[in-house]
């Protein structure tokens, strides 16, 4: 058996970790195991790394960001900039009581519709229960200003600021009367209402509104943006992205010729990275970024090598275009040309080229400096 040496194996794009699978399971069924590194991704050994990063998107798979109105009046469960799974709770609007004994005075049917603005303030209106509204007043629609919102052109419901229909209920007005003849009222969702009628009188302490919850429909980042009205909340979906797409990598010591059989007649495995005939070990700063992954080489940070410099943080002034040197992360000491940046996430994307291919790297201005 020979000394354990770095080899990449090109693939078709795409049939990366279905070659890995296949590989880690010709390894153990020819006994091969001491002749390979093992090492153990998310839990799982495995002998063959497709070193995989993680990135924040805002986009949801159809193509559309993922967003939440939040109204004040509910508590924010889900910590802003922490991952939340599909199903766990955002928000929650608390169950009301009766504050004191009262008597139910009177419950109005309405339809509220709520239109964002442009400026992301909201307007309210309360359509009277008995009226219909339009089959275009959906949520989500755009609406110009002057649309009356009722099937009649009732000009007590006509739009007054164009915007976006974020909001479409039934809910009711319940006006509560109190025993010094103080009256008090409440808009409710009907969903939400408890078993209220007309004339009943209340205890302290009773049901009035039941609780709501709001939950996520989607996994990732979450994000809270605080305006007049409500907060929006985002969810931004984190997705697992290759880093060399159609390549699997692998430490090991085994004959050219097992080396050649290994892969031979694994679908979508095209051949060693170096010679078509011969494997040929991979050496220098490629192989940094694949033990760094791999957790056997430490990843450079920009504030490290600040530090060890005793210099102070450098103003940015890059320019697309440029050749730039990235001082942390897994692509530490590679040189590449800035491709695109992005002043308010203060990011910079920089194409480096990893065997004879050009890999985009996005990272923070402080992890690249000029040459």
């Amino acid at each position: 058996m020979r000394m354990k040496k770095w080899y990449a194996i090109q693939t078709y794009a795409g049939s990366e970790l279905k070659v890995r699978d296949d590989l880690n399971e010709r390894v153990e069924k020819r006994s091969l195991e001491r002749a390979f590194e093992r090492f153990t991704v998310e839990g799982e050994p495995t002998y063959f790394l497709v070193p995989v990063e993680e990135v924040i998107t805002s986009r949801s798979r159809r193509g559309s960001g993922i967003e939440y109105r939040i109204p004040y009046e509910y508590d924010l469960v889900a910590r802003p900039n922490e991952r939340i799974t599909r199903g766990e709770i955002i928000a929650r609007k608390p169950p009301r009581h009766a504050e004191q004994n009262s008597r139910v005075a009177e419950i109005e049917p309405f339809t509220r519709v709520i239109i964002e603005m442009t400026n992301r303030n909201e307007e309210e209106y309360l359509v009277a229960g008995e009226k219909r509204i339009r089959r275009d007043i959906r949520i989500n629609e755009k609406i110009r200003n002057g649309v009356p919102l009722t099937s009649d052109s009732d000009e007590r419901y006509v739009v007054t600021n164009r915007g976006t229909i974020v909001g479409r209920d039934k809910i009711k007005r319940v006006t509560f009367e109190d025993a010094d003849g103080k009256s008090r009222t409440r808009l409710i969702d009907e969903k939400y209402l408890a078993k209220l009628k007309h004339g009943q009188e209340l205890v302290a302490g009773d049901l009035i509104e039941r609780e709501h919850t709001i939950a996520a429909r989607a996994s990732g980042l979450l994000k809270v943006k605080e305006y007049k009205d409500k907060r929006v909340v985002s969810i931004q979906r984190i997705e697992k992205r290759r880093i060399f797409p159609g390549y699997v990598f692998v430490r090991m010591g085994l004959e050219d010729t097992e080396m050649m059989e290994l892969i031979d007649g694994i679908k979508g495995a095209v051949r060693y990275v170096g010679s078509r005939y011969k494997p040929m070990p991979i050496e220098g700063p490629e192989m940094k970024v694949i033990k760094r992954k791999a957790g056997l080489l430490e990843i450079p940070t920009a504030v490290a090598a600040a530090a060890a410099s005793g210099e102070p943080k450098i103003e940015i002034d890059f320019s697309v275009g440029e050749v730039v040197e990235i001082v942390e992360g897994p692509f530490a000491d590679f040189t590449g040309e800035v491709k695109e940046i992005d002043k308010d996430a203060e990011e910079v994307t920089v194409m480096v080229k990893i065997f004879g291919r050009e890999t985009p790297v996005r990272l923070g201005f402080d992890g690249i400096e000029k040459l």
